[in-house]
């Protein structure tokens, strides 16, 4: 089936014929797609495959019955998902006290939220084209917004989980991702979808007739769109690569690698302290230059705000090798009525053994640090016997220690720009993630949560300091580049010079906003010209 065009009139294309085989082939089509996709976030190293790996989806879903496209676009999201974030069953088995059958059944649900984005975007792509084998450059653009629309909505809805966003499979590519100082994640994942579509639309047989009569045309555009992206892409992130500026100080991110399920025993209470010390003054003995400690999220199983014995070894640490140190710790709080509250918090010691300030966590992880929507989930709190009941930070202020400026991002939060660029944008001079990754054990997990840090360099120019309990910890330079990293349940440290600037990204200053913008008038303009176009049959 293909229907000739020429330059006066362009008639509907007729819809498949909706048979069993071929919505078998088209099903195949997408489950071979996610497959591809998702294995670029569990381990396989080919990320430039996600510049073709969506071509079976979009070829399966358009050659399809109209009718199965929201179908077709949530098997391909399960399929994509699942293997993806199989990890969180087991983790909220183990350390959520919730039975087996419960743990695998949360999975499924979020499994089925998340690929109703895709479902939602498969629908609308296939009612805004209409001439879907001869798409224009606006129509590319169009569906490329929406997917990006679609990811955007993802990070904020239901508080909001941008895992495995399209960029992230780029993140093992610096020469690729520079120009997320510009755009943000999204920028780039809208790229990837603008090539999967014009490769897919170079790939379709034609007919030479229907080339002649204005369909080639559209290609001639969509390929020149296509070499400007990716003479751009590459232009770019070639000069960004060659600005690296050499570090000046030298930081250590410490990794006490403690399971989870001592952690937080007062019977290792000593232990822990003593290990995060030891570890320390290994880096400072072999860097004597060393003048910050980077430790994990609740790196300290007490309340650090106290005075006691166990604080003062810590601040008497740092006065002894005058090193900085940050550590992560919990902490409460009385508000004006009385009542207690609890927050997920980093502290700054200065090298003189005075606590510099401390970091509150802003964005915390719903149903684990605390239940969302109030009451419409209060009652599932019996469900869930270890979801905390923290309280949100509100400021985004650094941690000042000279030379040092801080922004703290605290486990989830550095999976969101937002935070990142917010610190930046109050002058912090360095970025440090502290996380405790070792909910998630041995599985792709703690690595999928350690690419996401690498965007967040690009985006701000800052160098990261990441420091994991159980690992992975890095240090990653502006350019995304990853200078030192860890292994996953091991003790150890890892130090790097790092550079501290003052300089904000055209990302940090204005934010992703504009872009979301120009996706929302590409969306329209894809309206208005189909729109258009089928007034112009109508009346012929």
């Amino acid at each position: 089936m293909q229907a000739d065009i020429n330059q006066q009139s362009m008639p509907d294309i007729q819809e498949p014929s909706r048979d069993k085989s071929q919505f078998l082939m088209s099903l195949f089509l997408c489950l071979l797609s996610a497959l591809i996709l998702a294995s670029l976030y569990i381990g396989l190293p080919a990320g430039l495959l996600a510049f073709i790996a969506l071509i079976p989806f979009f070829h399966g879903l358009f050659s399809a019955d109209k009718k199965d496209s929201f179908l077709l676009g949530f098997l391909w999201g399960l399929a994509f998902f699942a293997p993806v974030l199989w990890w969180i069953a087991p983790t909220i088995f183990t350390y959520g006290k919730l039975p087996l059958w419960a743990a695998w059944l949360v999975f499924a649900l979020l499994a089925c939220y998340l690929a109703m984005y895709p479902a939602l975007w498969a629908r609308l792509a296939r009612k805004l084209v209409r001439d879907w084998r001869y798409m224009s450059v606006i129509d590319i653009m169009a569906l490329a917004s929406m997917w990006m629309l679609m990811e955007v909505a993802k990070a904020y809805i239901l508080s909001g989980f941008p895992w495995a966003s399209l960029a992230y499979s780029l993140c093992k590519y610096p020469l690729l991702i520079q120009s997320a100082d510009i755009w943000g994640p999204y920028g780039l994942g809208f790229i990837i979808v603008v090539f999967n579509l014009i490769l897919w639309q170079l790939m379709l047989p034609r007919r030479h007739q229907s080339l002649r009569e204005g369909a080639g045309k559209r290609l001639i555009w969509s390929m020149a769109l296509l070499c400007c992206l990716a003479s751009a892409l590459l232009f770019y992130g070639r000069h960004c690569l060659y600005m690296t500026d050499r570090g000046t100080a030298r930081v250590a991110a410490i990794q006490g690698s403690f399971d989870q399920s001592v952690k937080w025993d007062p019977a290792y209470r000593r232990a822990t302290l003593s290990r995060y010390s030891d570890l320390t003054r290994q880096a400072k003995a072999e860097f004597p230059d060393l003048m910050l400690a980077v430790w994990p999220e609740t790196a300290i199983p007490f309340y650090f705000q106290e005075d006691s014995d166990f604080r003062n070894q810590v601040t008497s640490l740092a006065q002894k090798f005058e090193i900085s140190i940050l550590l992560g710790s919990p902490s409460y709080f009385y508000d004006v009525s009385g009542h207690l509250h609890y927050r997920n918090s980093a502290f700054l010691v200065g090298p003189d053994g005075d606590i510099r300030g401390r970091y509150d966590k802003q964005h915390l992880v719903p149903f684990g640090e605390y239940m969302p929507w109030g009451r419409l989930t209060s009652w599932a709190k019996g469900l869930l016997p270890t979801a905390g009941n923290f309280t949100p930070g509100t400021s985004s202020a650094p941690l000042n220690s000279n030379p040092f400026r801080i922004g703290v991002m605290i486990c989830f939060e550095s999976i969101f720009p937002r935070i990142a660029r917010k610190e930046v944008a109050e002058n912090a001079n360095l970025l440090a993630v502290i996380t405790n990754d070792a909910w998630f054990g041995k599985t792709s997990a703690p690595w999928q949560h350690a690419d996401m840090a690498i965007f967040r360099a690009v985006e701000t120019r800052r160098w990261i300091v990441r420091a994991a309990n159980t690992g992975v910890s890095r240090i990653i330079s502006p350019t995304g580049q990853v200078i030192s990293q860890t292994g996953i349940f091991q003790p150890g440290f890892i130090t790097g010079r790092v550079s501290l600037n003052n300089r904000q990204t055209f990302f940090v200053v204005h934010g992703p906003y504009w872009f979301y913008a120009l996706n929302l008038l590409f969306i329209l303009s894809g309206i208005f010209l189909n729109m258009e176009a089928k007034k112009r049959e109508n009346n012929e």
